[in-house]
């Protein structure tokens, strides 16, 4: 006669501790007694049950039961681990390829890794080639700059050299107070009597030269 244990649904055997309840039913104690942690009732029957009213019961087997029985405990428990074996290698071939998902993820990932580090490559040289374009035209821009400068000193020079060639081509006291009071600049006054003083002593002396040819 094989017992078995409605709660974990293996054999009774007669090393087992076996308690029953109230109204008669059979479990393993260590069963029994985490089923009535969580309800106060027979497993099988529902009544009323508490620890204080399960009792520990012995059974007497004959040696061939113990035998039949043993072998049929030690079957269940076989069943049972191959069922548990299967159950890891399910569990192992759901992570085996879990891991393989997160391989192929990773690699995935390190492409794009790359690809993004290449891409700040490519826009790191084109802002140096930028920065060196800005560079230029900075400098382009300070030569066109001075180029204007010397432009306007060259247009300046330009003005007073024609105001000299006027005061030598026109030259009389009243054109002379005309330049010098429009002239604020003290070099420029200089260089206008300069030339005042050379062309005076030139005139002097062409003078002479007709006073000269004219009494001979």
């Amino acid at each position: 006669m094989n017992l078995i244990c409605v709660i974990c649904s293996e054999l009774l055997v007669p090393s087992d501790d076996i308690f029953h309840t109230p109204c008669g039913h059979i479990f393993h104690y260590a069963c029994l007694l985490q089923w009535l942690e969580r309800s106060k009732t027979c497993p099988q029957c529902r009544v009323i049950t508490t620890t204080r009213t399960i009792h520990r019961i012995y059974f007497n087997f004959s040696n061939n039961d113990n035998i039949a029985e043993d072998a049929a405990s030690l079957q269940n428990k076989i069943d049972n681990l191959n069922f548990q074996l299967k159950l890891k290698d399910k569990n192992l071939s759901n992570l085996t390829e879990d891991n393989d998902k997160l391989k192929n993820q990773t690699a995935g990932l390190r492409h794009k890794i790359y690809e993004v580090e290449s891409e700040i490559v490519n826009k790191n040289s084109a802002i140096h080639a930028f920065k060196d374009q800005i560079k230029f035209y900075k400098q382009q821009s300070s030569n066109a700059e001075n180029d204007r400068k010397e432009n306007e000193e060259l247009k300046k020079k330009l003005k007073f050299l024609k105001s000299v060639q006027n005061l030598i081509d026109e030259y009389s006291t009243s054109n002379v107070e005309d330049i010098t009071m429009q002239t604020d600049d003290v070099s420029k006054l200089r260089i206008y009597i300069g030339i005042l003083k050379k062309y005076s002593i030139f005139t002097c002396f062409v003078y002479l030269i007709d006073l000269h040819t004219v009494y001979l």
